[in-house]
């Protein structure tokens, strides 16, 4: 007997199951964490996503101004620490090689990647405010950052 009502029922179920195995973070999972804009001494453009006035990160962006260049710095647990950092926005997302650090204040690591500032992940982010990093099987929506990352990113690009 043919039930045409329950395959879309199973496909979603399907769906549901597949992604289960990534652990996913909400933007409540990260307390107390907002984007703030930092730029350092040496005239760096900085973007942080962390708790105001501490050392506690999840992501560090910076550039020199006009380079074209990012540097983002993903603040990793251990058991997470991969060669991988992937970000998405929408449905706009990639997997970028990363280098890692072993950070012995923390016990982590600290994943970098340098990035292009016309990066369409980044683009999107600067449009949306939408970003979600995954480091390992780890899942972490980040809060929206539409305005920091717009001006962060509008100091990055290259201009001729």
């Amino acid at each position: 007997m043919h039930r045409p009502g329950l395959l879309p029922l199973f496909l979603a179920g399907l769906v549901a199951a597949s992604l289960g195995g990534c652990a996913s973070v909400g933007p409540h999972d990260l307390p107390g964490m907002s984007w703030v804009r930092a730029d350092g001494e040496g005239g760096d453009a900085r973007l942080a996503l962390g708790v105001p006035d501490t050392d506690d990160l999840f992501l560090l962006l910076a550039c020199q101004p006009r380079s074209g260049a990012v540097r983002l710095t993903a603040v990793s647990a251990a058991a997470d620490a991969g060669a991988v950092v992937e970000l998405h926005s929408g449905p706009t997302w990639n997997r970028y090689p990363a280098a890692g650090q072993a950070d012995a204040e923390t016990g982590g690591y600290d994943l970098q990647v340098t990035l292009n500032a016309d990066d369409p992940v980044l683009r999107r982010v600067a449009d949306t405010g939408e970003l979600t990093v995954v480091l390992g099987q780890r899942r972490t929506v980040t809060p929206n950052a539409f305005a920091p990352f717009h001006d962060f990113l509008e100091a990055c690009r290259a201009r001729p």
